[in-house]
């Protein structure tokens, strides 16, 4: 219940530590008229501590307007504003300067802790029965009244000192230099932090431009120096040095075309035949055409399904293979035209991967000619054809240089019963481009054209032992979404320098792989030729070691 009710102006009568008598409706225009020194916004406005950014020792002066509250720092020479006026603007005078206030923010948080309609009645009355009101309520009325106005406020982030006003108790010493020192460490932190991230930034430049030089100085070597007498100058030791660290972009499909070479003598026109073919495969699967469908074989059919269906999905973060990308057409064009020059492959999962690397590195018709030797490799071709045979030839050799290389990872798999087949045909199939990230893979291919099916298990070899700490604390299915797609921070140099410590040279494998292939010719004579009771036993194949076996020099 108020004491008093001022039947004109409808507002209840309020009474203040002056005695003078107000109406709840004026308690803002006295307050216009203030000039007060306040410690912070708790001991000033709000009642509740911590709720605001700290405004230490502001000077909040109040024009005749109230739309705005200006913050003066009397010492440090830095502004804070907190604006609760219409206006878009705030001015304040800082050593005679005109800044523009901060944008407002919401001041939902300020309106859960402004005081509501009925707060008043909690006042204190004073002898006479009326309401004293404080300063500081004062100011709390000020708010609540400009809040209720839905006007923004805009908070401080600076951290002033000033001595508290008179009216107030005096700020404890320890307290003031507590809080001065961790304002100058927060101060400095801020500084250090900005200094760091400044030679962040710088360093990352300087690497850049570094980079950007070599890019451009090994490119002109390439064009100049190996490119034109490549028969000659390939297979040097300078080229295969230059050759290790990455092709640079500009030449890297120039020197797969040479590297890969064309042993099938394929045209750009035999191309051309072909995507015209796989165009009216798809234009029959699409009408439906029964008279059309009838001289399709299944196999046709299903590769243009998979096509359609694997380009979708073939590098979906670059956003370019998929429906109105700009390389969408072609992956299926070199695609539709590899199945309808090989029937007797069509088209298999992974091979979109291949062909999309290609594409961001040669033009369409190239690409095609690319891909129909890159899976014409002994390698690919018994991966792509499903041979299963010379399949665990390779993982045979696999294992043997795995136990060798990496023991303590190889009795782990071992024991959790992971066998190679599980994570290397996903790796064999895609040449890692799925696996690895897009710029490491494109390095492995590098290095792949120049060294052959062995770098492919080398590669192997090098993430295992990259990560070999990692892969002993997995488990079974872990490991495998682990080993199917690599983390996207991996670090290439770091990789190859694990590639190259495995130590399994082109040489060292084509012997073993001699070697293995001989042993399986003579189990399958032998079984061939031996009496009928032995035909179910199953073949064993010793494995040596090549290391020993084969000494490389």
């Amino acid at each position: 219940m108020m004491n008093g009710y001022d039947e004109q102006k409808n507002t209840p009568i309020l009474e203040v530590e002056s005695e003078e008598i107000y109406t709840v409706g004026e308690v803002s225009s006295q307050a216009d008229e203030m000039t007060t020194s306040v410690h912070s916004l708790e001991d000033a406005v709000l009642p509740t501590p911590g709720t605001l950014s700290p405004v230490a020792n502001g000077r909040y002066k109040h024009a005749r307007n109230p739309s705005n509250i200006t913050s003066l720092s009397g010492r440090s020479g830095s502004l804070d504003s907190v604006s609760l006026g219409n206006s878009n603007e705030c001015t304040s005078s800082v050593d005679n300067q005109s800044v523009e206030s901060p944008s407002p923010i919401d001041v939902a948080t300020l309106e859960e802790i402004s005081l509501n309609d009925d707060d008043v009645t909690n006042e204190p009355d004073n002898a006479n029965g009326k309401k004293n009101l404080s300063t500081a309520s004062k100011m709390s009325l000020l708010a609540r009244k400009l809040f209720k106005r839905n006007e923004p406020v805009v908070l401080t982030t600076n951290l002033i000192f000033e001595n508290r006003p008179r009216n107030l108790p005096a700020k404890n010493p320890e307290e003031e230099t507590a809080q001065r020192k961790a304002y100058e460490e927060m101060i400095a932190a801020a500084k250090r932090k900005e200094v760091a991230e400044l030679k962040k930034k710088q360093r990352a430049m300087e690497e850049r431009k570094k980079y950007e030089e070599e890019v451009a100085a090994c490119t002109n070597i390439w064009l100049t120096e190996i490119i034109p007498e490549w028969h000659t100058m390939h297979s040097t030791r300078k080229v295969h040095n230059l050759w290790w660290k990455g092709l640079p972009p500009k030449i890297r499909g120039t020197v797969w075309k040479l590297a890969v070479g064309n042993e099938l003598q394929l045209t750009k026109n035999l191309y051309y035949i072909m995507v015209e073919r796989a165009k009216d495969t798809l234009r029959c699967c699409k009408e439906k055409d029964s008279n059309k469908l009838q001289h399709l074989s299944q196999e046709a059919h299903d590769n243009v399904k998979s096509i359609q269906l694997d380009v979708l999905r073939t590098f979906p973060h670059l956003c370019i293979f998929q429906e109105s990308g700009p390389y969408h057409e072609n992956l299926l064009n070199v695609l539709g035209a590899y199945a309808s020059y090989r029937p007797d492959v069509g088209y298999v999962q992974g091979m979109s991967f291949l062909t999309a690397v290609l594409l961001l590195n040669t033009e369409p018709a190239d690409a095609f000619i690319l891909l129909s030797n890159l899976l014409h490799q002994p390698c690919q071709r018994a991966f792509f054809r499903m041979d299963a045979n010379m399949m665990f030839v390779y993982f045979d050799v696999f294992n043997l240089f795995f136990e060798e290389a990496l023991p303590p990872l190889f009795n782990y798999f071992n024991a959790n019963r992971l066998t190679p087949d599980l994570y290397l045909i996903g790796w064999v199939f895609t040449l890692y481009s799925k696996s690895l990230p897009l710029d490491v893979a494109s390095r492995v291919w590098d290095v792949y054209f120049r060294d052959g099916d062995s770098f492919l298990f080398a590669t192997a070899l090098g993430i295992l032992r990259m990560y070999m700490p990692q892969l002993l604390q997995m488990e079974f299915e872990i490991i495998l979404q682990f080993l199917r797609k690599l983390p996207e921070d991996l670090d290439c140099d770091v990789l190859f320098d694990n590639i190259r410590s495995v130590g399994l040279s082109p040489r060292k494998f084509q012997h073993t792989m001699i070697e293995l292939i001989d042993m399986n010719n003579t189990e399958r004579k032998r079984k061939a030729n031996a009496p009928s009771s032995f035909a179910s036993t199953p073949p064993h194949i010793p494995c040596t070691n090549p290391s020993t076996e084969h000494p490389v020099t």
